[in-house]
């Protein structure tokens, strides 16, 4: 990811999970001590209870799930306390601290009930609004409203078509953080249903694998400065992209993803001429010209430089403060081939014209 996501998104909007967590874990806690679980909405933690008091089918299933726990030992309603806590711990499982939790033929019945609350509870995101303020929330911090996992894909804004929220955990898998928006991450469609997929993020040839949290504070960069430089005479460079920091993390970002490959065909190369010609155009709002010194020239780079990472354009045009470092470091060393591709772009001089 390019960005981050903001953690106070998710934190400030998650009351169905925590709702539905909380009233497990208080039946669950009667049923071992003996206790009567209260009815419906006292089930519910206070502080969110007038929000869902209302919702029905969700208090028929957690009435159902009561009913299954009640058949339990207290070992089994432990474990499966346990194995909700493991898939909802959504750091440690992208870090890989931890490893998903498997289910025994024995906790079937509890799985399958868990996971229609868990699924009622991601349709009540939408029903409560939760899901709009989640969103809304994201895309104000967003500086490019474009998807962080590509850096291009568009964000549209809020009250207009919501961009797909996806499970980046696989609900269907991680059945009980269905409702957790600390799993569920605005992505471009591209993204989502030409790439991630059913891509289990964690889990690859039944091996574990780590992956970067867009709720965390690891996010990409990408240096274009190993491209070979003979080939940025062709309207299609070779690009070479690096990736930082170079972990098991962003590695599969760019697996998932295909990141590489779709930024040099859809973003590098299709703007490589645009971007060339920005530059001379710019360097000639600089005065500059075939006479200028390599000097005054790369102070001119600079600056176009700066202002794109400053200002940097939004869709295809995302990384054209890299294109222009990368041009910059191979001007500052004085390639004879970028010295002659960048001059080649500015106008003659004054006096030659004039003479």
């Amino acid at each position: 990811m390019f960005v981050n996501y903001p953690v106070d998104a998710a934190l400030d909007n998650n009351f169905v999970h925590e709702s539905i967590y909380e009233a497990i874990a208080l039946i669950f806690d009667n049923l071992n001590r003996g206790a009567v679980v209260p009815d419906w909405p006292l089930i519910l933690p206070e502080r969110h209870r007038a929000k869902l008091s209302s919702r029905r089918k969700l208090r028929d299933l957690l009435v159902e799930l009561k009913n299954i726990a009640a058949q339990q030992t207290e070992a089994r309603r432990s474990a499966v306390l346990a194995f909700i806590n493991t898939q909802n711990s959504i750091d440690e499982l992208l870090s890989g601290a931890i490893v998903p939790p498997a289910v025994t033929d024995d906790e079937r019945p509890f799985i399958d009930c868990l996971q229609r609350v868990f699924i009622e509870g991601f349709s009540l995101l939408t029903k409560t609004k939760s899901r709009d303020t989640h969103y809304k929330a994201i895309y104000d911090s967003l500086t490019n409203k474009t998807c962080p996992f590509c850096g291009y894909e568009p964000f549209e804004a809020p009250g207009l078509k919501r961009e797909d929220e996806d499970h980046y955990l696989l609900k269907d898998i991680y059945v009980t953080s269905a409702a957790n928006l600390f799993n569920l991450v605005p992505m471009g469609g591209k993204c989502n249903k030409s790439y991630k997929l059913q891509q289990d993020i964690i889990v690859k040839n039944n091996a574990g694998r780590k992956a970067l949290n867009p709720y965390g504070n690891v996010k990409a960069e990408i240096c274009l400065s190993r491209t070979p430089v003979i080939t940025l005479l062709d309207e299609k460079p070779d690009w070479i992209i690096s990736i930082s920091p170079d972990i098991e993390e962003t590695r599969t970002w760019n697996e998932v993803f295909s990141v590489e490959k779709r930024l040099k065909e859809t973003v590098l190369s299709s703007n490589y001429q645009q971007v060339l010609g920005e530059i001379g155009g710019y360097l000639a709002s600089l005065d500059l010209n075939k006479n200028s010194t390599n000097a005054e020239i790369l102070v001119g780079l600079r600056k176009y430089e700066a202002l794109k990472r400053d200002y940097p354009p939004q869709g295809l045009g995302f990384l054209t403060d890299k294109v222009a470092k990368m041009i910059n470091h191979y001007f500052e060393a004085e390639n004879p081939l970028v010295l002659a591709l960048i001059k080649d772009g500015l106008p003659v001089a004054q006096e030659e014209q004039v003479a």
